[in-house]
């Protein structure tokens, strides 16, 4: 079965959604959907997006923590901005699907979280952690 553009677009923006991108209107997310679409590079690095190769495919960066958009990368881009945290992130994130505060630590390119019930006990464990 072949998915009408209606279709493509409606799932692309759930999925940004799930993924915690919050714009204000509908239109905010079709705006950034069509700048995705005809994204041809990493606007990072500049290079050219593939579709066989999971590396280089195309990713829509966000903060994390307030679900602002801030660019179209590539996966490798992206998952060096988490763990070098150039964008100037904090490594503290609400996960919508377990409704919880989740710390995240990126060492040699693997992802080690726990969760937690609150910001605060989230930060808290941060702190302590990073000064060890």
């Amino acid at each position: 079965m072949t998915l009408t553009e209606k279709e493509k677009l409606k799932n692309k923006i759930n999925d940004w959604k799930y993924q915690g991108l919050l714009m204000n209107t509908y239109w905010d997310y079709v705006t950034i959907y069509y700048h995705w679409l005809v994204s041809t590079h990493c606007e990072k690095c500049n290079i050219k997006f593939t579709k066989g190769n999971t590396r280089f495919k195309k990713c829509m960066d966000h903060n994390h923590n307030t679900g602002e958009y801030r660019n179209i990368l590539c996966h490798v881009c992206n998952v060096n901005d988490r763990e070098d945290n150039t964008s100037g992130v904090p490594n503290i994130s609400f996960h919508k699907r377990r409704d919880s505060w989740r710390y995240t630590k990126y060492k040699n390119k693997k992802q080690h979280y726990k969760s937690f019930k609150t910001k605060e006990e989230a930060i808290a464990y941060k702190k302590q952690y990073e000064l060890n």
